[in-house]
């Protein structure tokens, strides 16, 4: 076993290691995307239709809506969400359950069959960021082919649609669409 001060040697050495690599991906938008943002107060969960794929339910603390990801249009929907088992229903998108993700758990895809990943970090913790890698690239290995795609605080969920051409990032006053 190691010793308390090979531990911390070995930390200190890995976190610099670590801090040289993420130094290299750059910041901003991934070939081939556009990015656009809404102001959400109070998000609390989001989800993806099955069915429909670029639309996304949308809970905060005054209401629930349903966003059109191509278009950026925001209807607002009664609404029928149980945190508990982490689903959603809403007017438009009729006899579909919505699995949705936030503040109480479940999960956004994280890749898409074409490869394309998101991994959120934090190395300077409570600040978080999310590494876009595409094409089963590892942030780790390429850097460089990889993007930092948010970098802030207070991700509620984070994730690809079933079809991985829009993804999206949640925190408690923002959302996040990137589509390519």
């Amino acid at each position: 076993m190691f010793d308390w001060t090979q531990k911390q040697q070995m930390q200190k050495e890995n976190q610099a290691r670590l801090f040289e690599i993420i130094k290299q991906i750059p910041n901003g938008i991934p070939e081939g995307w556009k990015r656009s943002s809404m102001a959400v107060g109070g998000l609390m969960y989001v989800g993806f239709s099955e069915i429909h794929t670029e639309q996304l339910i949308c809970i905060s603390s005054q209401h629930q809506s349903l966003i059109d990801c191509n278009t950026g249009k925001k209807r607002y929907v009664d609404e029928i969400y149980d945190e508990y088992d982490l689903i959603a229903y809403a007017q438009g998108l009729e006899g579909e359950t919505i699995h949705i993700a936030g503040e109480g758990g479940g999960g956004l895809r994280h890749y898409t069959k074409a490869g394309d990943m998101l991994e959120q970090i934090s190395p300077l913790w409570p600040n978080q960021q999310i590494v876009f890698m595409p094409s089963y690239c590892c942030w780790h290995h390429s850097p460089q082919n990889c993007r930092i795609v948010f970098d802030g605080f207070e991700i509620k969920a984070y994730g690809f649609n079933k079809w991985g051409n829009i993804f999206i990032i949640a925190t408690s006053s923002d959302l996040i669409i990137y589509k390519k």
